[in-house]
């Protein structure tokens, strides 16, 4: 798999800026591309050597999203006061307290990166970024699990982890629909964070664990909130390849 990292340069950081600006003020489908280019201080030409399409700027928007999960999931991964149940929890946790403590106004990019009116429609290389985060995302899923595993933690069987990985992951998608949908929260499909973490914990607690101590939502609180304000570094995802993802197992 051809993957490289290139480091954002300044222009490229401020036109996406002010399209999260325009997306806000207008919509993702009616913001113009001509607008941007004065907006971000750059010419036409600087500005289509990044992005070609409307579809582009999303693309990327979306990727970057999913690289600050990457970036907060090492975070959380690296802290040796937390269990590895803990671990798998709040990496899931991360995304559901960030969209919903979002600021009024703020961009609903989570599923915009794989929507159809862009996926198959950016550029290859936009197109090919989203998949590669897909599969980096996957494999810290993985590795979380695979650490439990090691450490005889979990102690279920492999078809018992994989089961509950979806339905947690499932509750996961499910609490962001909602948390980042404006129409739904106003027509009463609203739930808590503290929802959520319960339910993702009784999802958790259908396997067996050599832990039974119960987990905290404080203490799930005190350690993600920090981290939805802190920068996600400046890395960028470049590959041209497409890679199919989604419908793959998960390899414990």
């Amino acid at each position: 798999m051809h993957n490289h990292l290139k480091t954002k340069s300044v222009t490229r950081d401020n036109i996406l800026a002010e399209a999260k600006v325009l997306i806000i003020e207008e919509g993702v489908c009616s913001f113009r591309l001509s607008q941007i280019p004065q907006r971000a201080k750059c010419s036409p030409k600087t500005f289509y050597s990044h992005f070609r399409s409307r579809e582009d700027i999303v693309a990327a928007l979306f990727v970057e999203h999913v690289n600050d999960i990457l970036v907060k999931t090492d975070m959380i991964m690296d802290m040796d006061v937390l269990s590895n149940k803990e671990k798998i929890v709040y990496t899931l946790m991360y995304d559901i307290v960030k969209c919903w403590s979002a600021k009024e106004g703020d961009v609903c990019i989570n599923f915009l990166g794989v929507s159809p009116h862009v996926y198959g429609v950016a550029s290859p290389e936009y197109e090919g970024n989203i998949n590669v985060v897909f599969i980096e995302l996957k494999a810290r899923v993985q590795e979380l699990w695979r650490r439990a595993i090691k450490s005889r933690e979990l102690l279920s069987s492999k078809r018992e982890i994989i089961d509950c990985i979806f339905s947690m992951r499932t509750i996961e998608r499910g609490s962001i629909v909602i948390g980042q949908n404006k129409f739904l929260r106003q027509h009463g499909h609203d739930n808590r964070i503290e929802t959520v973490f319960n339910l993702l914990c009784l999802a958790a607690n259908t396997l067996s664990w050599t832990s039974k101590q119960p987990m905290s939502f404080n203490k799930m609180l005190k350690t993600v909130t920090p981290l939805v304000d802190t920068a996600a570094g400046t890395t960028f995802k470049h590959c041209r390849l497409n890679y199919e993802t989604l419908n793959e197992p998960i390899e414990l």
